[in-house]
Parts: structure tokens; C-alpha cells; sequence
């Protein structure tokens, strides 16, 4: 069976939503605020070696250094300086009566709390690597921390995830050496972690268990030659944001649930080393490699404006963060600079829909989401859906509705196509869904396709489409398993029943394809169809 050319096929499987940065409007026109007004910076003695961190925690405002100083803050705007132990105070956190700082040097003790902001003590700290042979155990090079779940989770640069229910007793969660974590957030019940050597996410739902997801982008948008080295992570209305630093620098991934990951860039290039999330924005800074001392801000996490800061010396910035209605951002010169949200902080856009699924059929493809988490602060008046091929987009309005459900038809049948679907009330539009990929076909059953005539040189690019579960009203849960030969691969099915993988390594010669996987207790198997595979590669 032939009705695809590998180059159309390779195309198709790197393509994602590029429509989360647009704001075609069905119905509606929806204008969104700046969030941030123009940045001051504090009169605040320069502490040596400048600030690492800020955080606004439990209604404090506290800056930390590596040189066993910390500034403190009622309002953000105005700072007072004080001594607390010796260590270079990294990251920080509150949770259960205890502020807790981590320290990112090699050294005991790596850790201070306190539990009023002011007065604090050393501890021992986390549990630093486990003994390798030839390798010395590494204490401390903590680099992030968060709350949640009842539990506080850190991380640090060589690949350590510790967990306390306390802040003070620790245990060790994942460790893998190959990683250096270099950020943590939480939010919708799950905690998010990023690295900085190779772009993996580290996710869990409580805490306890872990699961390292590599390579997890996708999108027309290709990862830069260098590698996407994450370097800051943060949680706003139902998204998740990682941002690239070094050869990732003007790089940005966005998420909804964390498993696959869409690529954006965005200009003047800027490495992030810190991120927040306050009054329906993202804000982000680092070292912008155009204007310096710039930060960036979006309403979604896709498409970012820069806005000039004001500082007496050009300084990378070093972290960000939100509270009672100020921005505030630190750097390595010792500048701590503030901007007070023009918004209406209670007027927010929806959440994501969720569950983005549907049906398929010839040239068309329907599709249905259940409402978002959070309509925002009004009405949701409708939903825009959008499906593309990575040349062009396609829209279609959604009504409310109890499952809110649009067709979109002209499609081309066997073509791969990303569908993408946001929420809006009168304040403006969601951040997309994760995009979930799509191929119309004539008739909708089982069936397994390739090129006719593919290479051993190459990889061999397969769509399956029919995976009857989906068709009974249930997200396909099973992997199905494509047989190319003697090879066999698992392809995990997409919310609208097909799959799209490439297959390395295929023998030479005429050779089967077929798919098998089980369904809720029936076993099904696609037709068998002959690929021819040249020792060469094909003309």
C-alpha cells in the first residue's frame, strides 16, 4: 500500500502546533495589559559577590547571596541587609512553619532554616551523591528548591533529588550523574524539574516517585546544534515554562502536563536563569545577548517582549520572582530591581481546556476538549481549535458546551497534522494544550503504512492509524507494537487513536509491516503489507 513519500513522512513526524503564539480572534477582539510598569532599582548596599537568588515567601520578601548576607523586604521595594551563616545560599523555600535555604557549594553544612525570615541556623542539609569508585561523594551544589504536595523537593547539579516532609530530615529520591538539574517548580499536583546537560524533565505526581522523560520536545522549532540546556522552570495557570540558557539561549518549551514539550524561540536572544509567574504573566531575565540588563515578558510562555531595566552596571540577572503585586529581580552585581504590575491581577484568562480528543474520518478531522480547570476571572465565551501541517494553520470555533467540539475539514488524507486547542473569556485566550497529532484517512481501521521504497541508511517513518479504542469513546492506554521485519518497536497512540514513529535499522529486502497491540482485553492486528528496503538509499 503507497500513498506516502518518506520525505513527506520525515516532515510530518517533526511537525507541532506552531498556532500558540497567534490571537486570531473568532468572535471577539481581546487586548491584554503589560504586565509590568518600568523597573526601579533599590537603594540596598552591594553585598560581595552579589545576589543568587529572591523569593516572596510566606508574605516575606528575602534576597540570598553566597557571601553569607541576605537582604530582607516588606513591600520589594525597599531592602535592609543582615548576616546569617556562612555558606552561598542558592535556593529557597517555605513550607510547614520553616524557611529553608540550600547552599550550591560542596561543603556541610548546606542548609539554613529559620522560621521567622530573620534569625537562622545551619544543618547538615540533604543527602549529597552516593559513593561512586573512583569518585568522591559530592555534598550540597543544591541549585533549586520548591513546596508542594506537603513536601519540600531540591535539586542540585550533579543529578541529586532529595525530598523532606520537615525541611530538616532528608531523603534521597533519584540520582542519575549524566544530569545536572538546574531548576524545580510546582503546580497542578505535579512537581517539574529541568536539566541543564542534556534538556530532560524530571517529573513526579507525589513526591515519592520519579520518572526521568529524555527528549521530551517536539515542534517544527528544532532543539539548537549545542544542545537545549534548561536552565529555569515555572508553573503559571495550568502551564509549564522551561527556558534554554548557553547554546539554548532564545529558546523557550512550553507544557501543559509536563510529558511532551513544545518548542518556541524568541528575540533578541536572552540566556534565562530565573523565572516567575504573577498577575497572568510570565517574567523572565538572564544575560541578554542584544540590550543588556533586559527582562522578558508573555501571557502564555509562547511569544515573549523584552523590557529595558535601568542598572549602573551591565550584571546578569540571577532569579526573579512575584508577590503582593510586585516583580522583583536580583543580579550578580548586587542590583535588586522592582516593578509593580498596571494590571488588574484579578482580571486572568482561562486555564488550558483538557483532554483534547476526537475522531477521524476522510479529509476531516473532529475533535472535542472538556472545559478548562479555570475559566479565569469570567465566562468562558468559546474556544479556538487549530490544526496544522507546519506551513499552514487552519481555525475553528468551538462553542461552551459541555464537550466543546468543532470540525475542521479540506484536510489531505495520510498527511500528519497538529491540533492544538485554547480556552478565552473577555481578558483574552489560554495558553494552548499540549498538541496531539492527527491523520485523516478514508476509511478509519487498523492499518500500518510506510514509502514504498525506503533505505537501511535511513529510518523508516510509519503511521498507524485505526487503533479501535479510541473509537469506543476511551483514550487508547496500550502501546501498539509495529513489526518492520525483524524489527519491533513500541509507538505510544495519540488521543485520536493513530501513531506516527520511525524505525531504524530495517533489514534489507522485501520485508512485512504489520502492528499488533491489545485493548481492553481483545488482541488486534493490522493487515500485513510488503516494504521494500534497500541496502542503499533509495532514489
Amino acid at each position: 500500500m503507497v500513498r506516502l513519500s518518506t520525505q513527506s513522512l520525515r516532515k510530518a513526524l517533526t511537525l507541532v502546533a506552531l498556532i500558540a503564539a497567534s490571537n486570531v480572534a473568532f468572535q471577539m477582539t481581546v487586548s491584554r495589559a503589560t504586565a509590568t510598569t518600568p523597573w526601579t532599582v533599590a537603594q540596598v548596599t552591594s553585598p560581595t559577590g552579589g545576589w543568587s537568588t529572591v523569593n516572596f515567601l510566606h508574605g516575606h520578601w528575602i534576597a540570598f547571596s553566597h557571601a553569607g548576607l541576605i537582604a530582607t523586604s516588606s513591600n520589594g521595594a525597599t531592602w535592609t541587609e543582615q548576616p546569617v551563616p556562612v555558606g552561598s545560599w542558592q535556593t529557597a523555600a517555605y513550607g510547614t512553619g520553616r524557611f529553608v535555604a540550600l547552599s550550591s557549594a560542596d561543603a556541610v553544612p548546606n542548609e539554613m532554616v529559620s522560621t521567622d525570615g530573620v534569625q537562622w541556623s545551619p544543618l547538615p542539609g540533604p543527602p549529597g551523591t552516593p559513593y561512586q569508585a573512583g569518585h568522591p561523594v559530592l555534598h550540597g551544589q543544591w541549585t533549586g528548591i520548591t513546596f508542594g504536595h506537603g513536601l519540600f523537593a531540591a535539586v542540585s547539579s550533579v543529578g541529586t533529588l532529595a525530598t523532606s516532609v520537615d525541611g530538616v530530615t532528608w531523603s534521597r529520591r533519584f540520582w542519575r550523574p549524566q544530569d545536572s538539574f538546574s531548576s524545580i517548580t510546582y503546580g497542578d499536583g505535579r512537581f517539574i524539574a529541568v536539566d541543564a546537560t542534556q534538556g530532560d524533565v524530571l517529573m513526579s505526581l507525589d513526591g515519592l516517585h520519579w520518572s526521568l522523560i529524555q527528549h521530551p520536545l517536539t515542534g517544527v522549532v528544532a532543539a539548537p546544534p549545542g544542545g537545549l540546556h534548561l536552565s529555569a522552570v515555572a508553573y503559571g495557570n495550568g502551564n509549564f515554562v522551561a527556558f534554554g540558557a548557553g547554546a539554548g539561549s532564545g529558546y523557550v518549551a512550553t507544557s501543559v502536563y509536563g510529558y511532551v514539550w513544545a518548542l518556541h524561540q524568541y528575540a533578541p536572544a536572552q540566556g534565562v536563569n530565573g523565572a516567575t509567574f504573577g498577575c497572568g504573566s510570565f517574567v523572565a531575565a538572564g544575560q541578554s545577548k542584544g540590550a543588556l540588563n533586559s527582562v522578558i515578558v508573555s501571557p502564555t510562555g509562547t511569544s515573549w517582549v523584552p523590557h529595558s531595566v535601568a542598572t549602573t552596571t551591565a550584571s546578569p540577572w540571577t532569579a526573579l520572582a512575584y508577590g503582593t503585586g510586585r516583580y522583583v529581580a536580583v543580579d550578580a552585581a548586587g542590583d535588586i530591581a522592582s516593578s509593580p504590575t498596571n494590571a488588574n491581577c484579578a482580571a486572568s484568562v482561562p486555564s488550558p481546556p483538557e483532554q483534547v480528543s476526537g475522531n477521524v474520518h476522510s479529509g476531516e478531522v473532529w475533535t472535542y476538549m472538556h472545559p478548562p480547570q479555570s475559566p479565569g476571572a469570567a465566562p468562558v465565551l468559546g474556544y479556538r481549535v487549530a490544526i496544522t501541517d507546519g506551513d499552514s494553520t487552519t481555525y475553528c470555533g468551538a462553542p461552551v458546551y459541555y464537550e466543546p467540539n468543532c470540525i475542521i475539514r479540506g484536510l489531505q488524507n495520510h498527511k500528519v497534522y497538529w491540533v492544538t486547542t485554547q480556552a478565552y473569556n473577555r481578558f483574552g485566550y489560554s495558553a494552548p494544550t499540549d498538541p496531539e497529532f492527527v491523520i485523516p484517512v478514508a476509511v478509519w481501521s487498523l492499518d500500518a503504512e510506510t514509502a514504498p521504497h525506503v533505505s537501511t541508511s535511513t529510518s523508516t517513518v510509519v503511521q498507524i492509524t485505526g487503533i479501535q479504542a479510541n473509537s469506543l469513546g476511551f483514550y487508547p492506554v496500550t502501546t501498539v507494537s509495529v513489526h518492520l521485519g525483524a524489527r519491533l518497536v513500541a509507538c505510544q497512540p495519540s488521543p485520536f487513536g493513530e501513531c506516527v514513529i520511525a524505525v531504524d535499522h530495517a533489514p534489507p529486502g522485501a520485508v512485512p509491516l504489520y502492528v499488533t497491540y491489545v485493548g481492553y482485553g481483545h488482541s488486534y492486528r493490522s493487515p500485513t503489507h510488503e516494504v521494500k528496503v534497500a541496502a542503499l538509499a533509495a532514489p
